[in-house]
């Protein structure tokens, strides 16, 4: 005996969900740009996809607030035990976003910060949220793969991270 497939059953359009949800989060879950430090290259957010995904970096789009103007935003996920305050963690991310230069180059921010589907309240509380862990993470794999880049510290109305 076969089951039944539930795909033949129903069509889903998960490419107009994604769409509707992802400005679904634009319209409710909104931050300013951060302040602080960059990493600007001269790529283009395809580029930039197909190199930083060859290392494991994917769409990150539907975990996360859109921080105004964003252009990129990628995720790379991995497992590492860390306790903080007491209590053990295991899934983690580098968290990159990236936006348009004046220059036309892209300026690159990133964090590392526990991955927001396993631990959604210790993610939004900031538990174990790192810039520096993840700005350095993001340079390593810049040069790895490269990909010349340039430090620059952006003010922008949003504060630092």
């Amino acid at each position: 005996m076969t089951g039944i497939n539930l795909w033949d059953v129903v069509n889903v359009p998960f490419d107009a969900v994604r769409t509707a949800y992802r400005q679904l989060r634009k319209a409710l879950f909104t931050a300013s740009r951060p302040s602080g430090e960059y990493l600007v290259v001269d790529r283009t957010v395809p580029e930039l996809e197909r190199e930083l995904g060859a290392f494991s970096f994917a769409p990150n789009w539907e975990f996360s607030y859109y921080e105004r103007g964003e252009i990129l935003n990628l995720a790379r996920v991995v497992y590492e035990e860390r306790t903080v305050d007491g209590t053990t963690y295991r899934w983690w991310q580098t968290h990159l976003r990236g936006w348009h230069g004046e220059d036309g180059r892209i300026e690159l921010h990133a964090h590392w910060e526990l991955e927001p589907t396993e631990t959604g309240n210790a993610h939004i509380d900031g538990v174990g949220f790192d810039f520096d862990r993840g700005m350095e993470t993001l340079a390593s794999f810049l040069e790895e793969a490269g990909i010349e880049y340039e430090e620059t510290t952006i003010e922008t109305d949003g504060g630092g991270h």
